[in-house]
């Protein structure tokens, strides 16, 4: 596995302790700020995920979106179905929530771009 923590981006070994299943070992780190995160990694695959759901009134067809944490990894296909299929209106701001607690993981999509209304009133 390559840490993604710092930009060295070591080359992981990760070994379990078959005698105690929750101990892990690491080789290859060059420092240990990647440890708990390559861990995490290994049990429980999560990203911060991005992408773009359908805009009306805008000045763009879409608009970028992002999660405000870490989604499982498992969940990625499942949420990017649910982006593909929602449609805002402009005006959005930068931050403003567009899915509230997205499949109830705690997590909200918000807009990661500001868009005016292409309205006239």
């Amino acid at each position: 596995m390559k840490c993604k923590v710092c930009p060295i981006g070591c080359e992981l070994v990760i070994s379990k302790n078959h005698s105690s299943p929750h101990v892990y070992t690491l080789e290859g780190n060059s420092c240990n700020r990647g440890f708990e995160f390559d861990i995490k990694e290994m049990i429980e695959p999560s990203r911060i995920l991005t992408g773009r759901v359908m805009l009306k009134n805008g000045n763009m067809k879409r608009l970028p979106v992002k999660t405000t944490g870490v989604v499982p990894k498992d969940k990625v296909d499942e949420i990017m179905f649910i982006l593909n299929n929602t449609e805002v209106s402009a005006p959005i701001k930068r931050g403003d929530v567009i899915i509230k607690n997205i499949l109830g993981l705690g997590v909200d999509v918000i807009a990661a771009r500001k868009v005016k209304s292409n309205s006239l009133t």
